[in-house]
């Protein structure tokens, strides 16, 4: 009885550690994204070359894709006014 109360305790902990994981690192992915969502106005801002208007649909259309966002912060900062320019046009 005892060795299936101290199984039972094993597996039990190491499922508890499994969901505690996955729960750090899903919750540290969000955490990351929100932190891009609240830096994107202030990004897409210092991208030289757009309009007020092109700015504004850049950031609503990069706020609905994440995706799209992650890559936006990666992309060169010399490469990035092609890119939203590019991403507006779909033709990314």
């Amino acid at each position: 009885m005892n060795s299936l109360k101290e199984s039972a305790e094993i597996v039990l902990g190491t499922e508890i550690r499994g969901a505690s994981n996955t729960f750090n690192r899903v919750f540290g992915m969000e955490s990351n994204r929100e932190e891009l969502r609240n830096n994107l106005f202030a990004e897409m801002n210092k991208v030289a070359g757009l309009t007020t208007r092109e700015c504004d649909k850049a950031v609503c259309k990069l706020a609905q894709n994440e995706e799209l966002m992650v890559v936006f912060f990666k992309v060169d900062e010399d490469r990035k006014l092609g890119w939203v320019k590019n991403m507006l046009e779909d033709t990314v």
